[in-house]
């Protein structure tokens, strides 16, 4: 695992988070050097993003008074961790931070494009990866389901006494996006949702999840 510190934040990129992105950029597909190219630069524009975005986490937390807050890349995405409980509202704006970060970046990112083109086609491709990865990604996590942050903004108006409510639309909303999914073809996404579905489900029977939110 890769290990190092960026604005006091340690932060530690599992392998298999690079074998995903390298996945998602079509690396199974990439037969030529040009393709296997692409590849690299989209794992690169989607580590950047997405490490944009659990930076907005970080960021929020460390303000909040979390102590030791850490970042860790893996899978699908990643997470930010402190060691503080946090208030409704803060749960809130912890929450909606992660998307917000990685929204501005990619507008900022989408309007240079408008204002100046690198002459070389790698450096097209990198800015376009890195909007499409930083809005896609944002609206995906803007989803109500658990353990999205959509599923924690959701937790954190609805309330603590309203916490199954908040499970039951998170699993109808992970069934119902899984099987639209299915219906474009997206299968790795279904897995995920379906993992969503399976886990909320565990929780409302009482039992403790299997995935690390």
């Amino acid at each position: 695992m890769l290990r190092f510190n960026l604005f006091g934040f340690p932060i530690v990129i599992h392998w298999v988070f690079w074998l995903t992105m390298a996945m998602l950029g079509g690396g199974f597909q990439a037969n030529t050097p040009e393709a296997m190219q692409r590849v690299l630069v989209w794992v690169v524009a989607g580590f950047l993003s997405i490490l944009i975005h659990e930076l907005g986490h970080a960021t929020v937390m460390r303000h909040f008074g979390a102590q030791q807050v850490h970042i860790v890349l893996h899978g699908f995405g990643g997470y930010a961790q402190g060691q503080r409980r946090f208030q409704r509202q803060q749960d809130f704006f912890v929450s909606a931070a992660g998307p917000f970060f990685q929204i501005a970046a990619g507008v900022a990112v989408w309007w240079l494009m408008d204002a100046w083109r690198p002459e070389a086609r790698l450096g097209v491709y990198f800015m376009s990866s890195f909007v499409t990865v930083s809005l896609i990604w944002a609206v995906l996590n803007l989803f109500p389901i658990i353990p999205l942050d959509g599923g924690h903004i959701m937790q954190a108006i609805l309330g603590p006494r309203q916490q199954r409510t908040a499970l039951r639309i998170s699993m109808i909303c992970a069934l119902g996006f899984g099987l639209y999914a299915i219906t474009v073809g997206q299968i790795f996404i279904v897995i995920f949702f379906a993992m969503f579905a399976y886990n909320n489900w565990k929780q409302l029977k009482g039992e403790a999840p299997t995935m690390m939110p």
